[in-house]
């Protein structure tokens, strides 16, 4: 009778390495979400020429990513004490790229402010999330000069 050799299994990443990819990822997401913050600026003409809207109903368009944002951070803040920093970020992460389809997609200026509230409420935890990681796993006296 001949007995299986026992399964090799790789190396598991080193928690070191492990947090530095997921610092990286956060960071990647605060970067999209300054990405999202400022593009309206850029494509303001094309914003006017496309959906037929007034500087004013572009001014709503911008100002409702930073009014999505900042009233649903709190909400954030609130569910990365009860259920973590990982279940928080992945549950409304993926709503800014809902967000950023619903506004390629849109027939009209309704959709385009529809897309522009998720993308807010989607980036709302990046922030949050990478300084409270930092502050978790990177402590100060690690940095100072």
């Amino acid at each position: 009778m001949t007995q299986a050799a026992p399964a090799v299994l790789p190396d598991p990443p080193s928690p070191r390495r492990a947090l530095w990819v997921m610092y990286l990822c956060l960071l990647s997401a605060f970067a999209l979400s300054q990405a999202y913050r400022t593009v309206t600026s850029i494509i303001a003409a094309g914003l006017q020429a496309d959906f037929g809207i007034s500087p004013d109903s572009l001014g709503a368009f911008a100002g409702l990513f930073g009014l999505s944002f900042g009233v649903t951070q709190l909400l954030m803040g609130i569910g990365m004490d009860l259920y973590g920093l990982r279940r928080t970020v992945l549950v409304a992460f993926p709503l800014a790229g809902l967000g950023a389809a619903v506004s390629a997609l849109a027939p009209g200026y309704g959709w385009l402010m529809v897309g522009q509230l998720l993308i807010g409420v989607g980036c709302s935890p990046a922030f949050l999330a990478c300084t409270v990681f930092v502050s978790r796993h990177f402590p100060a006296q690690r940095f100072a000069f």
